[in-house]
């Protein structure tokens, strides 16, 4: 094996992404690059976390339709732009529906795609239904579009490769050839060619290999939904159905996709002077419904910490969130003491500490170095996860569930076009239902 001691977390991302999202492990990452798998840790710490920074990746290269478009047109675009981002990553598709969490990373696209179909003209939870549906018809008809043109070895023709879709046509026809009006339909030898074969609607055809039959699906979908709105506009105020009305653009950032019940604690020593931690509190305080955002160097300028109010504040969320900045590849003193006061033997941990048991833990960490500092060849020699272990120790004695952690890195240099996007990718994450988890060793 040739060593490759040069190698970053951004070559890791690329061999994995090279080799397929559902495909690569750990092993064949490693062989990519030349390196042993050892020494990935340097750069990842397990493949949950690197299958995250691949759909991060992948998520920040999507490149959604111009604004200013009618939902209509948005939609038929937005679909096309969806089915690039799947050819060029293969197995994204698998992914993205067999994995529970791994629609997380896209979350801030998504938040912007149903931004500009409101603005588009569509109501605030018709625009959420609309994208749910287009995203899921893209990718089912994507998953059967891409298992109908791979080729795999011929049981009939050894040494001969055959596409999907040809084995499929042939096993239609040998099991509906002679008994197709067991379907009701025609037999098949009448249907191969002209309008005849269009009336039997599941015997392949090419066409299944353009794009999925993306086109007609996706004005079903704008059909219903047009037809949805006119029922709607007819049914207003004074009418037997109940109005839901025109969404403001306020509504944009509603928080109805999600019923998680979301403390935020923003441990800053200055959060006035702050530029990451002042924007992503502020945008968390901007959500309202069910985020609760609290500045706890503003509650206790003098550290003197009321335990019976933190725990109560704690009982009452399903969804925990400690945003900080890293101090010296730690917390801030005030999150030190705050861990040491509030969570109490018998109550946060023991035989009878039970109470925080399930609820999920988010850290949302800035970091003032660049990401480069951080790993076996950077400054700090360690990577950031490995700086939080004490942190994901403490939510496992605690009994929390640890989600992957929300980072901002190279907070020092860091340009206001991407402390906003930023901010954008943290709405998009507190909204979120379900999180991305880390196991103990993850």
């Amino acid at each position: 094996m040739q060593h490759n001691a040069g190698f970053t977390r951004d070559d890791v991302v690329t061999a994995a992404l090279e080799i397929g999202v559902d495909r690569f492990t750990m092993g064949k990452v490693a062989r990519r690059l030349g390196v042993s798998t050892a020494e990935l840790g340097r750069t990842v710490s397990s493949r949950d976390d690197l299958l995250v920074a691949c759909l991060e990746r992948v998520s920040a290269d999507v490149m959604l339709p111009p604004a200013g478009l009618g939902w209509q047109d948005y939609l038929r675009q937005l679909s096309d732009s969806l089915w690039d981002v799947l050819d060029a990553n293969p197995g994204l598709d698998h992914t993205l529906i067999d994995l529970a969490w791994a629609y997380v990373p896209f979350m801030s696209a998504a938040k912007r795609a149903h931004n500009a179909l409101v603005s588009g003209g569509l109501r605030s939870e018709d625009a959420y239904l609309a994208l749910n549906y287009t995203l899921s018809t893209v990718l089912t008809s994507h998953q059967q579009a891409a298992a109908m043109a791979e080729t795999i070895e011929s049981e009939h023709q050894p040494g001969r490769r055959e596409r999907g879709i040809d084995i499929a046509t042939r096993m239609w026809d040998e099991r509906f050839g002679g008994s197709g009006a067991a379907l009701g339909m025609r037999r098949s030898s009448q249907l191969h060619s002209g309008d005849d074969a269009d009336r039997v609607p599941f015997r392949p055809r090419e066409s299944w290999l353009d794009r999925g039959a993306m086109a007609p699906k996706l004005e079903v979908i704008i059909s219903g939904f047009s037809g949805l709105s006119d029922v709607l506009s007819t049914s207003g105020a004074g009418g037997d159905g109940a109005s839901r009305g025109a969404a403001p653009a306020s509504q944009s950032n509603d928080t109805r996709e999600s019923s998680v019940n979301t403390l935020v604690l923003v441990f800053h020593p200055n959060i006035s002077e702050s530029r990451v931690n002042k924007a992503l509190g502020a945008t968390a305080e901007s959500l309202g419904g069910n985020i609760t955002v609290r500045y706890m160097y503003d509650i206790y300028p003098d550290f003197n910490i009321d335990v019976a109010t933190e725990q109560a504040a704690l009982l009452g969320a399903d969804r925990i969130v400690l945003q900080y900045p890293m101090y010296w590849l730690s917390c801030p003193p005030l999150l030190k003491k705050w861990l040491d006061d509030v969570l109490t033997f018998g109550w946060a941990y023991g035989s009878t500490g039970t109470a925080l048991h399930g609820k999920e833990l988010l850290l949302a960490v800035s970091v003032g170095g660049a990401g480069s500092a951080y790993g076996r060849e950077g400054a700090h020699i360690y990577t950031i996860h490995e700086f939080l272990r004490p942190m994901q120790g403490t939510s496992r004695v605690i009994g929390t569930k640890y989600a992957v952690p929300f980072l901002s890195v190279g907070a020092l240099e860091i340009t206001d076009e991407a402390i906003a996007r930023r901010a954008q990718d943290y709405a998009a994450v507190l909204q979120t239902a379900e999180l991305p988890m880390l196991d103990i060793f993850g």
